[in-house]
């Protein structure tokens, strides 16, 4: 397997990735460790683009353990290079992740999978045990041989908190043939796992009112939408972000600064939108405008967020978040050097299961 650094050419988050492509062999975990150093273990690691149709069972499940300990964002495609525009700029095409390197993608702390990849699993067996099963030269020792693979499967399964039935449905494949995953299945037995995912809505008290709370698995980010009764018709919306070290320093996998470093705000509305999951007639994520009004950045340590930023939006504008299921800011009117870093501390996936019931009783109990 060869891992090579591309990008769209595009300076944004996301435009920067690893492609990992080829057969993995034994000496791949060596040639990761070699492009990518030692263990990091950051918050944030490198985005790796995966298209592979397998290799050897063993290197796979230590690149995995690679994948875990660099804290690798993966996910499944055929990086292209664009020729008009030089080696160092791509674009991903549909692509696969088959055999041992479907084993490999778990290791990834973050996991995505579009309807449309190709993650193939099979049971993994001794060619010729198995199709020669009934021979007498195969011995008490090649079948505990097989025995172990079962073992260490089943063990590294655990290990990357996936499901152990994968187990059972890798082994329905025939042989030579594979076991293709499904979206909804890969959510059910967490084989897709983003621990940035939001929470689903929690209705809290907040002094005399009620507010709406979301908040990311790995607790490091949150939302939430209340109103002041002596702001008629505006509704707040804080996007909470903790601080590692708990000093207002914030850090990704761009830079690492306060708000004061990066984010000077020039006038008091900030041009946003919300997206939705329905696609337009023309294959775009479905988006309503917003003109959200910038007050202030907050700092609230006894929750563990340490950098809050905190707008208010119209109540008509806060009732479009039914169904949205993304906060997108564009921070065209502030002076921020690096857009990269701050668009991912002030814009925000929303969890479903926002409701106009929800949207009332935010309204109905202002503080």
């Amino acid at each position: 397997m060869d891992f090579r650094e591309t990008s769209n050419g595009g300076r944004c988050a996301g435009c920067i990735w690893f492609a990992a492509e080829g057969e993995i062999t034994p000496d791949t975990p060596h040639r990761f460790r070699e492009y990518f150093g030692e263990e990091q273990n950051l918050e944030f690691g490198s985005t790796i683009v995966i298209n592979s149709k397998g290799g050897d069972l063993a290197a796979a499940l230590e690149l995995g353990r690679l994948f875990r300990s660099h804290s690798v964002s993966i996910s499944i495609g055929n990086t292209e290079p664009l020729a008009e525009y030089g080696d160092s700029t791509s674009q991903v095409l549909e692509g696969e992740c088959l055999s041992a390197c479907a084993y490999a993608f778990l290791g990834a702390k973050v996991r995505h999978l579009s309807d449309e990849d190709k993650l193939g699993f099979h049971q993994f067996f001794d060619r010729d045990i198995f199709y020669n099963k009934d021979e007498a030269e195969f011995g008490i020792a090649d079948r505990l041989r097989d025995q172990y693979v079962v073992g260490e499967l089943i063990s590294y399964l655990v290990e990357m908190d996936v499901s152990t039935e994968l187990y059972s449905y890798a082994s329905s494949a025939p042989p030579d043939s594979f076991a293709f995953v499904t979206k909804d299945y890969a959510e059910r037995t967490r084989i897709i796992d983003n621990p940035r995912d939001m929470s689903p809505w929690s209705i809290l008290p907040l002094a005399s009112g009620l507010m709406l709370e979301t908040r990311s698995y790995d607790e490091q980010k949150g939302l939430r939408f209340f109103c002041l009764k002596r702001e008629k018709g505006r509704v707040h919306v804080q996007i909470l972000n903790r601080s590692p070290d708990g000093s207002g320093n914030l850090v990704s996998q761009y830079a690492q600064g306060t708000p004061e470093d990066y984010f000077v705000s020039m006038v008091s509305k900030f041009s946003s939108e919300l997206r939705y999951p329905d696609k337009t007639s023309t294959g775009e994520n479905k988006s309503f405008d917003l003109d959200l009004r910038f007050n202030k950045i907050l700092s609230e340590p006894e929750s563990g967020y340490h950098v809050n930023f905190d707008f208010t939006m119209s109540a008509r504008e806060f009732k479009a978040t039914v169904g949205a299921d993304h906060l997108y800011f564009w921070p065209g009117h502030a002076y921020i050097p690096l857009v990269n870093f701050w668009g991912s501390f002030v814009a925000s996936a929303l969890p479903s299961g926002m409701s106009q019931e929800l949207n009332d009783i935010v309204l109905r109990n202002c503080v």
